[in-house]
């Protein structure tokens, strides 16, 4: 199937910035991007008339500006606002087109709790984890878990358990993982939760929980590697160092060399943090 091309822009001076993402575009190519990419974040943004002018004035596309504003009087959906704007440009042909508009209206198709669960899921996969993790949060208090599928609520309990184990909270983790596998089975989610029980400590449990579960060797295999690893790591980091000589002082009951060190390590793990957050 051929593809669409019905005009060509130009760069524009100054770029349009999408509020909900920040995005900047400068061309009709950048701006296809960013819809493909960001459909359901800055749609409600595309019915301003800021948007349109930049359209026509900026981008030089005067007849596909006045399109777009005939579409936004007429109450047309972002849907048909987007795909204007797709076939403005030779960016993505016919067959990508129809994959946008197939994952659009399957995203509609979602119950609102669904919704925003891929909202949170969405911020996750940018690494903005705090804003999903608060999002995640808000569904778990929502009342109406009921409309989700079980594999999607124990994918968002897994990824609970994620945030919870690196704000240190592990034995919180340790609940979410277990709950997670309970409704996805998966085994991603089984190795998080054998990970957090042993790093919790919780010996006797896993113990249990390895006969009950009866995990496939592989996923044991993984959470030995990751266990080390993790350890490894922590000890060859000063703080642990530190923190070693600490206990053996204590024991020995050195306790005024260990008010001493005490305070030496506070200071700086206060300078670092001072560093890090400047």
């Amino acid at each position: 199937m051929g593809r669409v091309i019905l005009c060509a822009g130009r760069e524009a001076g100054r770029p349009y910035v999408f509020a909900a993402t920040g995005d900047r575009v400068s061309s009709i190519e950048e701006l296809c991007h960013v819809l493909y990419h960001n459909a359901f974040e800055i749609q409600e943004e595309l019915y301003s008339e800021e948007f349109i002018r930049f359209i026509g004035q900026e981008l030089g596309l005067g007849e596909r500006a006045e399109y777009l504003r005939h579409l936004v009087d007429a109450r047309a959906g972002a849907k048909d606002v987007m795909v204007a704007c797709f076939c403005s440009a030779d960016y993505y042909d016919a067959q990508e087109i129809k994959a946008f508009l197939k994952d659009y209206d399957a995203f509609y198709a979602k119950s609102p709790l669904e919704r925003k669960k891929w909202k949170a899921d969405k911020l996750w996969e940018e690494g903005r984890e705090r804003e999903a993790g608060a999002m995640y949060q808000e569904i778990l208090l929502s009342g109406g878990l009921a409309e989700l599928p079980g594999d999607v609520f124990g994918d968002l309990l897994h990824n609970v358990g994620v945030v919870k184990m690196h704000a240190g909270n592990i034995s919180q983790a340790v609940e979410y993982f277990r709950d997670a596998y309970e409704r996805n089975g998966a085994d991603d989610t089984l190795r998080q939760y054998f990970i957090a029980l042993t790093l919790s400590g919780q010996k006797e449990r896993m113990d249990q929980e390895l006969k009950a579960l009866m995990p496939r060797s592989e996923v044991t295999a993984q959470v030995a590697q990751e266990v080390y690893a993790a350890r490894n790591a922590a000890e060859q980091t000063g703080e642990f160092q530190e923190l070693e000589r600490l206990k053996k002082l204590h024991e020995e009951g050195r306790i005024a060399e260990y008010y001493q060190c005490m305070d030496a390590l506070l200071e700086r793990l206060k300078e670092k943090y001072r560093k890090v957050a400047g």
